[in-house]
Parts: C-alpha cells; sequence; structure tokens
C-alpha cells in the first residue's frame, strides 16, 4: 500500500510540473497585453525607453472562489532613471488603464504623485 502512495505521489508530482509548465507560454501571452497598453502610456506621457530604468508587472488574482476570470487586473511599476519612486499604471483585466500615478520624488505631466 505504501508503494502504491507512492507512485502516486510521484506521479501527482510529475503532473504539477507538468501543467506548471504548460502555463507558462500561456501566461506569457495573456501578459502581453498589457506590456503593450503601458508602452501607449509612456508614448502618451512622452517618455521614452531611455528614461526607463525597469519595468515590473503585478498580477492582481482573485483570492476567492467566485465565479469569474482568475486575473483582477494589473499594475506596472516603472523606475524611471530621473527619479527614486514609481511611475504607477494601473490597467483592468481587459487591459484598460484604469489609473497612472507617481510615487516617491517621480514627476509626470498631469500625472497625480502619492
Amino acid at each position: 500500500m505504501r508503494k502504491a502512495l507512492q507512485g502516486y505521489a510521484t506521479g501527482l508530482a510529475a503532473a504539477a510540473c507538468l501543467s506548471v509548465a504548460a502555463a507558462a507560454p500561456a501566461a506569457a501571452q495573456q501578459t502581453q497585453r498589457f506590456e503593450e497598453k503601458t508602452a501607449e502610456r509612456l508614448a502618451e506621457l512622452q517618455i521614452d525607453s531611455s528614461q526607463v530604468n525597469s519595468i515590473r508587472y503585478i498580477v492582481k488574482r482573485k483570492i476567492d472562489d467566485r465565479a469569474g476570470p482568475d486575473i483582477e487586473g494589473v499594475e506596472a511599476y516603472i523606475r524611471l532613471t530621473s527619479c527614486t519612486g514609481y511611475l504607477v499604471v494601473q490597467m483592468t483585466r481587459a487591459a484598460y488603464v484604469r489609473q497612472t500615478y507617481t510615487t516617491g520624488d517621480c514627476t509626470a505631466a498631469g500625472v497625480p504623485n502619492y
């Protein structure tokens, strides 16, 4: 019986690894629309790539078992070379820009700072 359970556990672990590996390309395709929308927003604010140090995407996922999509939205945290804070672009799951703001000593024309 113990040997049968070990085989079952090994099979389960292998299946979990396969499902995670198979989900990676799908996740990359899902984030592409957010990357495109972030690039559009940067262009609207007249911030070119030479002013961007890094961009980190935080995916907001639902935390309960409600019906509906798994992703609730995405926030792009953009580190600019000219300041120590971030330019933040909040988007809905459909990549609609909900809000843009800056943090720290970062500033952008027409964008509030918090």
